[in-house]
């Protein structure tokens, strides 16, 4: 099964475009930021610096990771030596192959990809090295300019329907019911302790005038319930 996977064709195209594309796409970077004069503004270019150290530091380190790392796997054909099979050999036993010799299949290899190389060094050097930069895309252009749309779309089917929804939770909820719930309490609480308030008036006069309806009131309810 791994001896078919190794040998298909369609992984290898798949794998092709895919480093094609890669370097296609990094050679836009580079073009883009290096080449060709600033297309921002003048305040935006004032404000132009390199980044810090936490920053420079790792990149210079990943930068010469990368330029010594070819060198582990270097194919025999150049003098290299086969480090990187013989360390996972242990765990993963390399496929057996012929002794038949590649070295020509190396060079069509490395002539190719130089070939390719440069003209995508070409393409986008011509395309992206450029003064002044007009998005005026169109077609299939003017999706992949506009990222295939995914902030319109999630504007549209995140950001506006939960805006909406806390909008309607703020306006109806919130103000309409939870509010009052929370003033009735308080309204009910005031009118409550205003009625309280006109009982314990401090008058002693009043207490008596009280006291004596109240035990006229028992006299009669006491009266009336013998009388029954």
């Amino acid at each position: 099964m791994i001896a078919e996977l190794y040998n298909s064709k369609l992984y290898f195209w798949l794998a092709t475009f895919g480093a094609i594309l890669t370097a296609f796409y990094m050679f836009r970077l580079l073009m883009l930021t290096f080449y060709g004069s600033f297309r921002g503004t003048k305040e935006q270019e004032h404000h132009l610096h390199e980044s810090p150290l936490g920053m420079t530091i790792p990149l210079i380190v990943l930068a010469l990771l990368s330029l010594i790392g070819g060198f582990v796997q270097l194919p025999h054909v150049f003098g290299g030596h086969p480090y990187l099979n013989d360390f996972l050999g242990k765990t993963a036993p390399a496929l057996e192959h012929g002794d038949a010799d590649i070295s020509t299949t190396e060079y069509a290899l490395l002539g190719g990809s130089v070939v390719v190389l440069a003209i995508i060094v070409y393409l986008t050097y011509k395309r992206y090295a450029v003064k002044e930069f007009h998005p005026d895309y169109r077609g299939f252009k003017k999706v992949l300019a506009n990222k295939w749309y995914i902030d319109e779309i999630y504007d549209k089917i995140i950001v506006k329907p939960v805006n909406m929804l806390a909008k309607w939770l703020n306006d109806f909820w919130e103000k309409e019911v939870i509010d009052w719930l929370v003033n009735g309490v308080g309204r009910a609480v005031q009118y409550t302790s205003r009625q309280m308030r006109l009982i314990q008036s401090g008058q002693v006069g009043s207490y008596v005038l009280l006291m004596v309806l109240s035990i006229l009131v028992f006299f009669a309810l006491q009266f009336f319930i013998r009388k029954s």
